[in-house]
């Protein structure tokens, strides 16, 4: 890691996963070239290709100020794996953050902590840009960033759980994540955060990659515009009415 720069706030990493050996090393390799003081906290949901091995692998690369470590949960639920890493986390700044996300840089990182800190706020998140070339991955961002924008002026940050900053006094008084919310799990938090406090999505770019649309296509996006809609209206939305690909997080552990 470079030098670091002692004026970026430190932060505890909550990266919640589930057969992510492909898109977490392009996270932690982003991570690497960031100087600031951080703790990467990876709970796993029992993962069945080489997630952990991926984690244990890199452990050694994050040194000084920086450290990666592996929990373990029981079940396989994104909430609870969150709730889990924060209950381990040791600094007041948490960042909620998907494997498949990208630090674009070092500046990046720290125009967003420091911003976020200065601002002092309950609940923020990033711009989300897909990593990914193509018009129509950009297109797709750019209006879920548009439709961000729309409900945001009327005071409800949907904010997306794949790059989500909050604190910990925060957190503590929420409860965390709510386990028995399967899907927008991370709008409820942030709903319930900008209550306790002052919020905003960052003029800040984060990457993501693009790749349920790469999996499913745009016309999984067109199926569900009615669930889509009702879901921008009310800040709810069921497993039921959408077909979302979230995994096994809502299965028990086999054994």
């Amino acid at each position: 890691m470079t030098a670091q720069s002692p004026d970026i706030p430190a932060a505890s990493i909550v990266i919640p996963t589930l057969n992510e050996e492909k898109y977490l090393p392009v996270l932690l390799d982003s991570l690497m070239r960031v100087s600031a003081p951080m703790e990467i906290i990876v709970v796993d949901g029992a993962s069945t290709d080489r997630t952990v091995q991926v984690v244990e692998r890199y452990q050694p690369l994050f040194a000084g100020n920086a450290s990666l470590r592996v929990l373990h949960s029981d079940a396989r639920n994104i909430s609870l794996q969150r709730n889990i890493g924060a209950a381990a986390a040791h600094h007041d700044l948490l960042i909620f953050c998907d494997a498949d996300v990208r630090v674009p840089s070092h500046e990046t990182y720290a125009t967003l902590m420091t911003q976020f800190a200065e601002g002092r706020l309950a609940v923020a998140a990033p711009v989300l840009v897909p990593i990914e070339p193509g018009l129509g991955f950009k297109l797709a961002y750019k209006i879920v960033y548009w439709l961000q924008r729309l409900v945001l002026s009327y005071g409800r940050p949907y904010f997306a759980g794949s790059f989500l900053i909050t604190t910990r006094p925060v957190f503590s008084r929420l409860g965390g994540f709510d386990p028995k919310i399967l899907l927008a799990e991370d709008v409820d938090y942030s709903l319930r955060a900008s209550k306790l406090g002052s919020y905003r999505l960052m003029n800040v770019r984060m990457g993501i990659s693009a790749r349920r649309l790469i999996k499913y296509g745009y016309w999984w996006i067109v199926e569900s515009l009615p669930t889509i809609v009702r879901y921008i209206r009310t800040g709810a939305i069921s497993p039921k009415d959408i077909h979302y690909p979230f995994g096994d997080y809502d299965k028990p552990r086999d054994g």
